[in-house]
């Protein structure tokens, strides 16, 4: 039974992310409609693909926490899985930031470059700038961008110290920031434990395809996240900036785990 969960989800998510694939690739062809508005249009297709596949995999949020719905953000998040996508998509129109490698991934790479995804390789200072640019743009152009200032996955446990690149891009669009946390709480009705907790976070020297098969056999996981306070005085280093930043996201986890 186990099994044919696994290869049932397996076959809807790639029914679904064809079916996303055709639609980014149609609203990118679209010669009418200004690049502005189809950067818009695939933020908002991209909470749509994002809960249908929370729907999937059986996916169930929490949130706590206030934000004011009507502005647009510099999304930062604590980061254990790749899920943490699918979670933070689904409640708000948004692009990603995301590492280089994820471009050439197979069908998801393509679904990214459509959904307007920002490929770092933070390995090239010059690729660095561009990519800051294209942050700078999405902001400009009224929409939310989504970091994961860490870097890197984490056991869910822990807050690695932030990368401080990127904060660069709300102080020169003087967009304010939202600092998100978030926690896996919950796998099949019981709350997760150490035991547990690497089937939902993904750290260190896991290998994907493994780990993957494991997650698409739970009937449910249970997630909690919490909108902690905005930073509107953006006005200053980019260190201090991502050192506040850091505190309220700490914050927030600590909040979510009592």
């Amino acid at each position: 039974m186990p099994n044919l969960l696994r290869i049932y989800r397996i076959f809807i998510l790639s029914i679904l992310n064809l079916l996303f694939l055709l639609l980014g690739a149609a609203i990118e062809t679209a010669f009418f409609l200004r690049k502005d508005l189809k950067m818009r249009i695939k933020a908002r297709c991209m909470v749509w693909w994002a809960r249908s596949c929370c729907s999937v995999l059986g996916i169930y949020i929490t949130p706590t926490g206030t934000y004011d719905r009507d502005k647009i953000f510099f999304i930062i998040s604590n980061h254990c899985s790749y899920i943490d996508i699918l979670v933070i998509g689904s409640i708000m129109p948004s692009v990603f930031i995301s590492k280089k490698e994820v471009d050439s991934w197979p069908l998801l790479g393509s679904l990214a470059r459509l959904a307007g995804t920002i490929f770092v390789n933070r390995e090239s200072k010059t690729a660095s700038v561009k990519a800051l640019e294209e942050i700078q743009e999405r902001l400009r152009n009224g929409i939310s961008v989504v970091a994961f200032p860490e870097g890197t996955t984490n056991d869910g446990l822990h807050i690695k110290a932030f990368k401080s690149t990127f904060f660069k891009a709300p102080i020169n669009t003087k967009s304010p920031i939202l600092p998100i946390s978030l926690i896996y709480s919950g796998l099949n009705g019981s709350p997760v434990g150490h035991a547990t907790r690497d089937m939902i976070a993904w750290h260190d020297a896991m290998h994907f395809l493994p780990h993957f098969w494991e997650l698409m056999g739970i009937k449910r996981i249970d997630v909690r996240i919490h909108f902690n306070p905005q930073i509107h005085d953006v006005a200053q280093d980019r260190k201090a900036l991502s050192a506040v930043a850091h505190e309220r996201i700490k914050a927030g986890h600590s909040f979510l785990s009592n």
